[in-house]
């Protein structure tokens, strides 16, 4: 059976990398991003995504069975202070990479968030109240329909892990301050359904053996606040050091409006491919132990 080829926008990130470093070898993996990405067995393009044509022609040369769109502005602050970038990134981009997948007969996999969903619900299912409260969420919310328009796969997620490129995700941040002694507040009244970016391509795969369209919330099962995220990591990893104060989201200088309640339900994936996902503890677990294995080498590269 042959391989089918996989093109990754945004394949720099800490998703995208994660995703071709998991799936290489599985299939041909190739990709763009505006900054240098190297990795054996990738085939990365370096340019500016938005260059319609440039971004056509790549696809069209490369030939891909299905394209995972990752690119997006998700500085959430960012989006709400130039909403004409957010949807130029965010919706346009995607409205462009659907025309392309729909003439070219292309799966196309998009990754949204968790943004979209009312901050009234808990453990909100794919079918509940979808009201996002800011701009970031609104723009993922609108690419959403064109993905759908062209029977595409949508993955509502929030996710961490480690970085491929030479810069901290979340986890990361908060192990590093805590390792340097510093203070750090983490929101004891924000809740979300972390998914480690490993196991979200491993989700992925199976979802692509499946051929599954529509709209799947892929998250780890349960929840936790942004506070005991990082007292359980500050525990896991065994560190002394550094102060976590419980802070609340109500006293932020943060600009744009964030939900409380960002938490989902996997019941429908869990159920679809017939899979148990960890929880956020057992997550933190297993980056854990990616960690400690120098996952991607980086201190060698």
């Amino acid at each position: 059976m042959n391989k089918k080829h996989i093109y990754i926008t945004g394949i720099a990130g800490m998703l995208g990398s994660n995703l071709a470093y998991e799936l290489k070898g599985r299939y041909f993996i190739s990709g763009v991003d505006l900054i240098e990405f190297n990795m054996p067995d990738v085939n990365a393009s370096i340019f500016d995504i938005l260059d319609y044509e440039k971004l056509r022609f790549d696809i069209e040369q490369k030939k891909p069975d299905i394209i995972i769109h990752t690119a997006a502005y998700v500085d959430v602050d960012g989006c709400e202070r130039n909403s004409d970038k957010a949807y130029l990134i965010n919706v346009h981009l995607t409205l462009l990479i659907s025309s392309i997948c729909s003439d070219l007969g292309i799966k196309l996999i998009y990754i949204s968030t968790d943004a979209v969903y009312a901050d009234s619900n808990i453990l909100s299912k794919e079918d509940d109240l979808i009201q996002p409260i800011n701009v970031y969420g609104i723009t993922k919310l609108m690419a959403e329909h064109h993905v759908l328009n062209i029977n595409g796969l949508v993955i509502r997620t929030n996710i961490f892990g480690i970085n491929y490129q030479n810069k901290q995700s979340f986890a990361e941040w908060i192990i590093k301050s805590l390792q340097e002694g510093k203070t750090i507040e983490l929101f004891h009244d924000v809740l979300f359904s972390p998914i480690l970016v490993n196991d979200l391509a491993e989700i992925i795969n199976k979802i692509i053996l499946k051929d599954l369209i529509g709209i799947y919330n892929v998250c780890s099962t349960g929840y936790i606040s942004k506070h005991d995220f990082g007292v359980y990591l500050k525990e896991k990893f065994h560190i002394e050091s550094g102060v976590i104060i419980k802070s609340s989201i109500n006293n932020s200088n943060l600009l744009a409006r964030r939900q409380k309640n960002m938490s989902m339900s996997n019941s429908k994936i869990s159920s679809k491919l017939d899979i148990i996902i960890k929880t956020p503890k057992e997550s933190i677990i297993s980056f854990f132990k990616n960690y400690n294995a120098n996952y991607f080498n980086k201190e060698e590269r």
